[in-house]
């Protein structure tokens, strides 16, 4: 995980995304689906990582946006 990354996590009753890094989230929501696609929106627009915690803290999934480097 690298500084920039953004991460869906449960915490204080509501799923929230923090870019790593940071001290805040960047949003919440009570509903974990649509923390999970804002998430994965911010991630993307960032091109950085994106991962997802379980409630017990655990990752449970990661999504790579980082722009693909090609060999010549």
């Amino acid at each position: 995980m690298a500084e920039g990354d953004v991460h869906t996590y449960y915490e204080d009753g509501l799923w929230k995304n923090r870019v790593e890094g940071g001290r805040r989230a960047s949003n919440t929501s009570p509903r974990r689906v649509d923390a999970v696609l804002a998430g994965r929106q911010i991630a993307r627009k960032r091109r950085v990582g994106h991962f997802v915690h379980t409630p017990e803290g655990e990752v449970e999934t990661e999504r790579d946006f980082r722009p693909r480097r090609t060999e010549r």
